[in-house]
């Protein structure tokens, strides 16, 4: 029996256990596409987790495309993304770059991070529903896989949020997984916008790239349970490099 222990992440327990029957059965090839994965009894007594946990870890694997469900059947795995030299981001969970590329087993590293205040435009002022002219922390930094630069991101977050020193020493390139930590944050969800660009002369310097061509620009506002935004982030990244997924159901 595996007791399935809530980690700092903000994450409700069937979430931890979706993860975890993801790790342990599917990533792993335990259980082949077309295979069920094992009994609720099995799995409940595996993870020490109700039943109703994890119906709704299942469901969550169903929602994501994982398994198909059937009543008196069970979870069925399904064929997963075709494999691809590059990194592979689901768009139906709210995860950053850096997770996704953790879970293609590729390392993404920081450069040219800077931290800093700056002051609500009317653009950050409908993004984050801040007064203009109030203080705003930002954080920027490129993102790069194997020496190539594949990633240019501008976080910006209220001041209120939370303490900037601390939020610094938790930072390890991502700051969606550093404010994950603070559960009184209470993260929920967020709206995503994917739009194509032309690489402008300021974002082509900051990729280490000519202007003019294509890049993929992620405009995503992150809200607590109340509603409330809490951070607005930007990124431009090369579409050679990351391929964004989602699987439609009927």
């Amino acid at each position: 029996m595996e007791r399935v222990n809530l980690s700092r992440r903000k994450r409700s327990l069937s979430n931890e256990v979706c993860e975890r029957i993801i790790h342990d059965f599917i990533a792993s090839e335990k259980v082949k596409p077309g295979s069920l994965l094992p009994s609720e009894k099995e799995l409940t007594e595996k993870y020490d987790v109700s039943r109703v946990t994890l119906r709704a870890a299942v469901k969550s694997l169903h929602d994501r495309g994982v398994v198909s469900v059937r009543n008196g059947v069970g979870a069925t795995v399904l064929p997963q993304t075709p494999a691809s030299s590059a990194i592979v981001h689901h768009l139906d969970r709210l995860a950053s770059l850096d997770k996704a590329a953790s879970d293609a087993g590729k390392l993404l590293d920081t450069e040219d991070l800077k931290w800093g205040q700056g002051i609500v435009t009317p653009e950050i002022s409908t993004k984050l529903r801040l007064p203009v002219g109030d203080p705003v922390y930002y954080v920027q930094r490129s993102k790069t896989l194997d020496g190539t630069k594949i990633a240019w991101t501008i976080d910006w977050l209220p001041t209120t949020i939370v303490d900037l020193d601390l939020l610094r020493n938790e930072f390890r390139g991502s700051l969606l997984d550093a404010l994950l930590l603070h559960s009184e944050l209470e993260l929920n969800y967020a709206d995503l916008e994917v739009a194509p660009q032309i690489l402008d002369s300021e974002i082509a310097s900051h990729l280490g790239t000519a202007a003019g061509g294509p890049v993929l620009y992620l405009d995503t506002v992150v809200y607590g349970a109340a509603g409330q935004p809490d951070i607005w982030g930007q990124v431009w990244v090369l579409p050679e490099h990351v391929r964004f997924f989602i699987r439609r159901h009927m």
